[in-house]
């Protein structure tokens, strides 16, 4: 499982978007590679911070992370995605199968396919 981008950034989930800023610069600068050459931890600490601040900086993505966790970042933090997996959800833990199918364009359906006969 990913990091808890509210974890890599040493806040609260109720941070304000000012908590979050700050929080950012003040990690960003520890663990800048210009601060810390040649040093692969304090790099790779670097991208995770400056993605856990791209997401949580943005009040849109933050949203959809707030309510799907990593598998937002699975769905490309689309909107529309976004409904149809709420709808999807909703229908799994209803007991159903989403009223027709998985709500996705990736589901087939094989009722309607003729095979050729020899």
């Amino acid at each position: 499982m990913a990091d808890d981008y509210y974890q890599i950034l040493g806040v609260p989930r109720t941070a304000s978007a000012d908590d979050l800023k700050k929080a950012f610069r003040k990690l960003a600068r520890q663990h800048h590679p210009d601060v810390n050459p040649g040093d692969k931890g304090a790099e790779e600490k670097f991208k995770r911070i400056n993605t856990a601040f791209e997401v949580l900086g943005d009040s849109k993505k933050r949203a959809l992370y707030d309510e799907f966790g990593e598998d937002a970042e699975k769905i490309g933090f689309d909107e529309k995605k976004a409904a149809a997996y709420r709808q999807y959800r909703a229908a799994q833990a209803a007991g159903g199968s989403g009223g027709g199918g998985i709500p996705f364009s990736t589901a087939v359906s094989y009722t309607h396919l003729t095979l050729p006969t020899n």
